[in-house]
């Protein structure tokens, strides 16, 4: 809410999709929507805030949690992953998308070979299990989604496990 980038770690069950959606949240609602950008095409939406998550499966868990906590709010959860019917997907980013939920790989060929989504106006983006998608190997990936997004923005970085010194990889209890 004091809009500044955070690193978390936490354990499993522990809320952390709560603890990040919420406040994104709360900021859509208290600022409005927001505008059409001058240069806007047709077809392409242009979220304000995109989540990031290394599969489908937490993907879909983060889009479910996402859709119940904006019902009735007039923000749309978009959600895109590879294995699914792009055809689907794409038709539900025409319809609107404020915040984007997706997998790495599914994200770049949307931006890239359909040009759906245009994320020069997001204001913040979600790494869920960020220590995760560089170990699954898509560093490139998100380097090249980085490299499209507005440098002034909020970034946070959410995760279950963490290197510790001791070279084990779990959230301090």
């Amino acid at each position: 809410l004091a809009d500044k980038d955070l690193m978390a770690c936490a354990q499993t069950g522990s809320g952390k999709t709560a603890g990040f959606l919420f406040p994104i949240i709360l900021s859509m609602l208290r600022r409005g929507g927001s505008p059409t950008p001058e240069n806007a095409r047709g077809r392409r939406s242009y979220p304000d805030t995109l989540v990031l998550s290394p599969t489908r499966e937490l993907t879909s868990q983060i889009h479910e949690e996402a859709k119940r906590f904006t019902y009735a709010t007039g923000i749309s959860a978009v959600v895109v992953y590879g294995g699914a019917d792009i055809r689907d997907q794409l038709r539900q980013i025409e319809r609107g998308c404020d915040m984007l939920i997706a997998t790495p790989g599914r994200l770049d060929d949307v931006m890239g070979r359909y040009d759906a989504i245009d994320v020069s106006e997001l204001e913040v983006l979600i790494l869920d299990e960020a220590d995760v998608l560089l170990d699954m190997g898509f560093e490139v990936t998100l380097t090249n989604i980085l490299a499209r997004l507005p440098r002034m923005r909020r970034t946070g970085l959410f995760s279950a496990t963490k290197p510790s010194s001791s070279g084990g990889s779990a959230c301090p209890s």
